[in-house]
C-alpha cells in the first residue's frame, strides 16, 4: 500500500480519466439517485414488453400472455402427469389491442425465439418445467426450482406479465401445501449457496448502511454529525460520498492513495465536479479536475482546457485528500460552503493503527485536533464500536455542542465464504473449541459481530441445525425448534439459517454437546487435502478467479512458489541468456531515451503535442535517435516458459492434477507475448521477479521498480494473474475481484481487525462462486471469534482522535 503523501504523477492523472464500464455506472446512478429514494429498486433484466417495446396496460399483458407465454406455460404444466396442477386457460379479444401494436408485435415476432433464454418470462417458464418434471420423477431436485421461483416472483422486473406471475403464485401455492419447510432449511446450502438464479436475477438496491447513512444526513438540518459508518467490504462504502453530493459538498480523506484514485475515477464518471488535495502543505497545491473548473484557458487549435485557475473551487461538490493535505483541503472548501454543509468523510482511519508507532500517526492527530468541519463520517469494516471510542465521541461532543453520535453497523451475508484451517478443513464455531462453555461464548460473540456471519459456512450449519432436530431434538426446547423458527418458506435464506444455526449453539442442553458435536465430526470431510503447493500440486483448487497470498515475508512467499515449480536448468539457462541480452538491450535503449528526452525537453514544456508525437519531425539527431530506440525494441527476445511450469495451463494440469473434476472452473494465468515483452523490458528488478509474472504471480513488494509495480497493478485489474503474494498493508481498499486468499502462518501477531480488512478481499464478485480463505496457522482463525480486549487500534484512536 503506498502511503507516500506526494503530488499525484501524470500516469495517476491519466488513470482517473479511464472510463468505467457501464455496469459500474448504473450502480453509482442508483447511488446518487438513492440519496433522494433510498427504497429505490431497479432491476436490468428484460421482460416480454422490453423488448417488445409496447405500452403497458392491461389489455397488452393479456395479448402478450395468451400470444407468447400461454402455450409453453401448459407445455410445461403437462409435466405433471400424476398430479393435478392449477390453470385456466386464458382467452384474449384482439380488438382490445391497437393495431400499431398489433404491427409491432407481427415484427419482432422472428426475433423471440433468439432472445427467449435472456427473457424473464421464459427463464421462469423454463424454472416450472423443470421443476414439475423433477417432481413427477420424486427427485428432490423440485424444492430447488420452487424455491427458486417463491424468490424469483418477489424481484423488481420492470413490467414483467401479470398473467404470469399471477397463475405462477396460484401454481406455488398448490405445491406448497406438499412441500415440508425443514426440507428447505435442510437444502439450503443447495438452494441459496449454489443456486445462480437468485443473484444473477436479484434487484439492484442500495444497502441498509447506505440507506441509513443517507437517511441520517437528510434529516441532520445543521445539527452537527458524527457517524461511526461500519460495513463488510466491498459492499459500496468507498462509493457513498458519490450519494451524499447530492446534499452535501465532501471532503473525502484517506491514508491510502488508490482508494482516493479509485473514487475519483467513480465520481468522474458520474458526472461529479472534482479536486485533488495529495501532497499539499497549502491551498495553492490544490488541483481542479477539468470538470471542476471555472476559470480556464483554451488552447486555440484544439480547443482543449490548457490552464485553470485552481484557486477557483466554487464548483467542486468532492474533493479528494491524503492524510497530509486534509486541513488545506478543510479551508479550500470552507472558503466557498458554509461548515455545516461539508462533510469530512474519513476513509478506513484505522490505517497504520495496528502499529504502536507510524509517522502517519503525528498528521492524523493534527488533523483531528485543527479540524473544524462539524460533520464527520469515520467509516471502516473494522471501525472499533461505539463503546470501544467514548473518549473520542466525548472529545467531538465537546468541540461541536448537541453533536448527534450514530452508529451505522451493517453486514452483508449474501454469500459464504468458508475458512479453511491449516489441516484442509471447513472451521466452525462448534469445531474450534473443546468445551461447551467455550462454544457458547462464541457464538454469543458472532451474534453481537454480525461482519463474520459471511465466514460462517451454510453447509455445515445445515448439518449442525439438522442433527439437533432430527437425532437430539430432546436437547432443545420447543422454542428453539426448526417448525418455530421458520413459520413460512419466506423466512429462509442465508442469514436466518445462519442466525438461527448460532441460536442452536447458545440454547442446547449442556449436556448432550459432547454427543453432539462426536456426531457431527463422524460426517466432517476435508475440503483440501493440501492446500499450500499454489504453484504445483494445489493450484489445481484455485478456482473461478485470482487468488491473494497475504503474508509479511512475501519475498519467501514467491522464491517458495518459485522453487515448488522445479523450473529446469536449461530452461532457466534460456531464459537467462535472453534476460541478459534484452538487459544490454534495455541499458542501450535506456541511454538513448535519455538522450531523446533532453533533446525533445523544450517541446513537451512548451505543449506541442503534434510535433513529440511526428516520429518524422525533429532535427537528424532526434530522428535518429528514434530510429535506433525502435531498431533496439525489435530486437528484444521473446521470453516464456513452458506451459507445463505455468499454474493450470492444460500441460500443467496433467503434470500435476490429472484427475481434477472440475478442470473447467479452474482459473488460469493469461499471459499473452505482448505481457512478456513489456516484463522483459523492466531493467530495475530482479531476475526471479519477472519468472514469477511469466508464471501468473504477481507480488507486491517492498522494492522500487514503478515500472514493474504498473505492469503488474495493470495485470491484476485485467485479472491475467492467478496469484498476487502481498503484505497485509496492501489489503485496504484494494478492487481487485479475488475467490480465495491465504493467510500465511508470518501473521500470527496481525490484530483481529486487520484479520477481519485481509478476509474481506475474497468474495467481491456479484456471483457466488466458490470461495475459501485458507490459513496456515489455526491460531490466526481461531483470534477472530474471541473479544480482543486489547485492540492496538482501539489504543491508538482513544490517543490520535483526541485533542
Amino acid at each position: 500500500m503506498d502511503l507516500n503523501q506526494r503530488k499525484l504523477t501524470r500516469d495517476e492523472w491519466n488513470s482517473i480519466e479511464v472510463p468505467i464500464s457501464s455496469d459500474e455506472k448504473r450502480i453509482l446512478k442508483l447511488i446518487q439517485d438513492g440519496y433522494s429514494d433510498v427504497m429505490i429498486k431497479r432491476n436490468t433484466t428484460p421482460s416480454m414488453l422490453q423488448h417488445l417495446k409496447v405500452d403497458d396496460n392491461d389489455a397488452i399483458d393479456m395479448y402478450v400472455f395468451t400470444r407468447y407465454i400461454q402455450d409453453p406455460m401448459i407445455k410445461a404444466i403437462k409435466q405433471a402427469k400424476t398430479c393435478s396442477v392449477p390453470f385456466i386457460k386464458e382467452k384474449h379479444d384482439p380488438s382490445s389491442v391497437k393495431k400499431k401494436d398489433l404491427f409491432r408485435f407481427g415484427n419482432t415476432d422472428s426475433q423471440i425465439e433468439q432472445v427467449k433464454s435472456s427473457v424473464f418470462e421464459f427463464v421462469l417458464l423454463d424454472i416450472l418445467k423443470q421443476t414439475l418434471k423433477s417432481r413427477e420423477k420424486n427427485n428432490s431436485a423440485w424444492v430447488v426450482g420452487f424455491f427458486t421461483l417463491t424468490k424469483l416472483l418477489g424481484y423488481s422486473v420492470s413490467a414483467c406479465n401479470r398473467t404470469l406471475c399471477s397463475k405462477l403464485d396460484r401454481i406455488l401455492t398448490h405445491l406448497a401445501a406438499g412441500t415440508e419447510i425443514k426440507n428447505i432449511v435442510y437444502g439450503a446450502a443447495e438452494l441459496i449457496e449454489h443456486n445462480p438464479y437468485l443473484l444473477k436475477y436479484a434487484d439492484e438496491e442500495l444497502y441498509d448502511h447506505q440507506r441509513r447513512i443517507f437517511t441520517q444526513f437528510k434529516r441532520a438540518n445543521g445539527t452537527p454529525q458524527l457517524v461511526l459508518y461500519i460495513a463488510p467490504t466491498g459492499t459500496g462504502k468507498t462509493c457513498t460520498p458519490i450519494g451524499l453530493a447530492e446534499g452535501y459538498k465532501v471532503i473525502f480523506v484517506c491514508a491510502a492513495r488508490h482508494v482516493g484514485l479509485a473514487l475519483a475515477k467513480s465520481s468522474i464518471s458520474s458526472g461529479r465536479k472534482v479536486a485533488f488535495a495529495f501532497g499539499c502543505s497549502s491551498a495553492d497545491d490544490i488541483r481542479l479536475h477539468y470538470g471542476a473548473a471555472v476559470d480556464f484557458t483554451r488552447d486555440r487549435r484544439s480547443g482543449s482546457i490548457r490552464k485553470v485557475d485552481n484557486s477557483k473551487g466554487e464548483k467542486v461538490e468532492i474533493i479528494i485528500s491524503d492524510i497530509k493535505s486534509y486541513i488545506p483541503a478543510m479551508h479550500y472548501m470552507c472558503a466557498f460552503n458554509k461548515k455545516k454543509d461539508i462533510i469530512t468523510y474519513w476513509d478506513e482511519p484505522t490505517i497504520t493503527l495496528d502499529y504502536d508507532t507510524h509517522p502517519i500517526h503525528e498528521i492524523i492527530k493534527q488533523n483531528w485536533e485543527q479540524n473544524i468541519i462539524p460533520n464527520m463520517v469515520l467509516s471502516s469494516a473494522t471501525l472499533p464500536q461505539e463503546e470501544e471510542l467514548s473518549p473520542t465521541i466525548r472529545d467531538w461532543c465537546s468541540r461541536f455542542a448537541d453533536s448527534d453520535v450514530t452508529s451505522i453497523v451493517s453486514f452483508d451475508c449474501k454469500k459464504t465464504i468458508p475458512l479453511v484451517n491449516k489441516a484442509g478443513f471447513v472451521e466452525m464455531p462448534h469445531f474450534l473449541y473443546d468445551t461447551y462453555e467455550a462454544v457458547k461464548t462464541c457464538a454469543d460473540y458472532c451474534k453481537t459481530n454480525k461482519t463474520l456471519l459471511r465466514y460462517i459456512d451454510l453447509e455445515q450449519s445445515v448439518t449442525f441445525i439438522e442433527a439437533v432436530n432430527e437425532k437430539f431434538p430432546d436437547s432443545i426446547t420447543s422454542r428453539y425448534s426448526l417448525e418455530r423458527q421458520f413459520p413460512e418458506i419466506s423466512d429462509v435464506d442465508m442469514l436466518t439459517v445462519k442466525i438461527y444455526y448460532l441460536e442452536l449453539i447458545s440454547n442446547i442442553n449442556p449436556e448432550y454437546w459432547q454427543r453432539i458435536i462426536e456426531y457431527v465430526k463422524t460426517g466432517r470431510n476435508r475440503r483440501h487435502a493440501s492446500n499450500v503447493r499454489v504453484s504445483t500440486h494445489d493450484s489445481h483448487t484455485l478456482t473461478d478467479g485470482p487468488t491473494i497470498f497475504l503474508a509479511d515475508d512475501v519475498d519467501k512467499i514467491g522464491k517458495f512458489c518459485l522453487q515448488q515449480a522445479k523450473i529446469p536448468e536449461t530452461v532457466l539457462a534460456d531464459i537467462s541468456d535472453a534476460i541478459q541480452f534484452n538487459g544490454a538491450v534495455n541499458e542501450k535503449i535506456s541511454v538513448h531515451s535519455k538522450k531523446l528526452e533532453d533533446l525533445t525537453a523544450k517541446d513537451e514544456e512548451s505543449g506541442n503535442d503534434k510535433k513529440l508525437s511526428d516520429l518524422n519531425r525533429g532535427s537528424p539527431e532526434v530522428k535518429e535517435l528514434r530510429r535506433k530506440i525502435d531498431e533496439l525494441r525489435k530486437c528484444i527476445r521473446t521470453v516464456a516458459l513452458p506451459d507445463e511450469f505455468v499454474p493450470n495451463m492444460v500441460a500443467h494440469q496433467k503434470k500435476y492434477a490429472s484427475d481434477c473434476k472440475n478442470p473447467d472452473q479452474i482459473f488460469k494465468p493469461n499471459i499473452n507475448e505482448d505481457d512478456v515483452e513489456n516484463i522483459m523490458l523492466i531493467d530495475d528488478i530482479g531476475n526471479y521477479w519477472k519468472l514469477l509474472l511469466m508464471m501468473g504471480i504477481g507480488v507486491f513488494a517492498g522494492h522500487d521498480s514503478d515500472r514493474y509495480t504498473e505492469i503488474m497493478k495493470k495485470m491484476a485489474q485485467e485479472q491475467k494473474l492467478y496469484l498476487i503474494i502481498a503484505s497485509t498493508d496492501f489489503i485496504y481498499g484494494t478492487n481487485y475481484q479475488f475467490c480465495h486468499g491465504y493467510l500465511s502462518t508470518d501473521l500470527v501477531s496481525m490484530s483481529q481487525e486487520k484479520a477481519i480488512q485481509a478476509m474481506g478481499r475474497v468474495g467481491r464478485n456479484k456471483l457466488q462462486f466458490d470461495y475459501t480463505i485458507r490459513f496456515r496457522n489455526d491460531e490466526i482463525l481461531k483470534k477472530l471469534f474471541e473479544h480482543d480486549s486489547s485492540k492496538p487500534e482501539v489504543r491508538n484512536m482513544e490517543v490520535l482522535f483526541n485533542s
